[in-house]
């Protein structure tokens, strides 16, 4: 959500793109209509009508075949998902029986750049960065990224990594599961990277999430370490990611965290991997040096009144209203906080439109 009102979310059951200008009760389907054989496969959401969206066609399910292409095509929308246009397709040879994924991040616009990462069990595959600076209109590829050496005898580092930018020129690659982390930093739109110096880095096998800017200056980004070595850390960022300060924080599990300034935020935390458990939720308001526990972990079932807190997402506009998702047994369904994250209502959602 952008405001109280206004915001983009993408349907878990069918990957469908929904907007909304009448709060989160009340969403219309905004998915563009591609051609058959085509999925959704990224959503970058730029502004309150703006969104870039990737999909992509040409898989094989035959690992016997030999490498085909796959084709991403490029699709635009700025009037809150009403109309969409076609922009560009490029295309990406790739081994039979894998699936894609990626990550899409526009900065504005027309500046916008798809790490397309292969999903597989052969961790030799990297990542391709492509580039548009005309919304979509056209692709470049302008880099591509091999995965870190594993640790001795193993086999390469799994970590895929995805690129966030802050601007036109300057972005971040994370990556975990490596003997040492990744994080490198380019300064040229990411035709080329290097090693940005970032504390406890070379903890082994720490996992790094995406940056998330709030502002040109002010960010955050979460590390796990490996699990012989439980927590969490904080990163924040005061001058455009030039520094990251580390903050520890509460659980072992991170499973979101949002920020709505450099000093206040949410994290949503559990000491499992398994859903369904209970989840802890914290708040800090000095950038994470301090967080306070609104929900405890316990792994007991909720309080009389109470949900379990075992979503994805944390999403606040304000020190007092946001939203988490939570799987109740059937579906998921969605939480709504008006103090700050103390107490949590559901929320009835309705859903106009098809994706037809």
């Amino acid at each position: 959500m952008l405001t109280a009102d206004t915001g983009w979310a993408r349907r878990s059951v069918d990957g469908a793109v929904l907007h909304t200008t009448e709060g989160v009760q009340h969403w219309l389907v905004a998915t563009p209509h591609v051609p058959d054989g085509q999925q959704i496969v990224a959503v970058a959401f730029v502004s309150a009508g703006s969104a870039r969206v990737l999909t992509a066609g040409g898989l094989s399910c035959n690992a016997d075949a030999p490498p085909v292409s796959m084709t991403f095509t490029s699709w635009a929308t700025g009037d809150g998902g009403a109309l969409w246009s076609r922009g560009g397709a490029f295309s990406v040879v790739q081994d039979p029986g894998l699936s894609w994924a990626g990550a899409l991040d526009f900065v504005n616009l027309d500046d916008g750049w798809f790490s397309a990462n292969q999903i597989d069990t052969d961790v030799s595959l990297g990542t391709t960065l492509f580039r548009t600076v005309d919304g979509g209109a056209r692709w470049e590829e302008v880099a591509l990224l091999k995965p870190g050496p594993g640790s001795p005898g193993s086999m390469p580092c799994y970590a895929q990594p995805t690129a966030t930018f802050i601007n036109t020129t300057t972005g971040w690659l994370t990556g975990g599961g490596c003997a040492t982390a990744q994080f490198e930093v380019s300064h040229n739109g990411g035709a080329t990277w290097s090693s940005q110096p970032l504390p406890l880095l070379s903890t082994p096998y720490m996992g790094l999430g995406s940056p998330t800017f709030i502002t040109g200056q002010e960010g955050v980004m979460l590390g796990t370490p490996a699990s012989e070595q439980p927590g969490v850390v904080a990163y924040v960022t005061l001058n455009a990611g030039r520094n990251w300060t580390a903050h520890g924080a509460p659980g072992i599990s991170p499973h979101a965290v949002d920020f709505i300034n450099a000093y206040d935020g949410w994290l949503l935390s559990s000491d499992t991997m398994n859903a369904g458990f209970a989840a802890g939720l914290y708040v800090t308001h000095d950038g994470g040096k301090i967080w306070s526990t609104l929900q405890p972990l316990d792994n007991g079932p909720p309080r009389p009144g109470g949900h379990d807190f075992n979503g994805s997402i944390l999403d606040f506009v304000s020190s007092t209203l946001g939203w988490t998702d939570t799987f109740t047994g059937d579906n998921d369904a969605l939480l709504q906080t008006t103090d700050g994250g103390h107490t949590w209502k559901l929320v009835t959602v309705q859903i106009a439109g098809s994706t037809g």
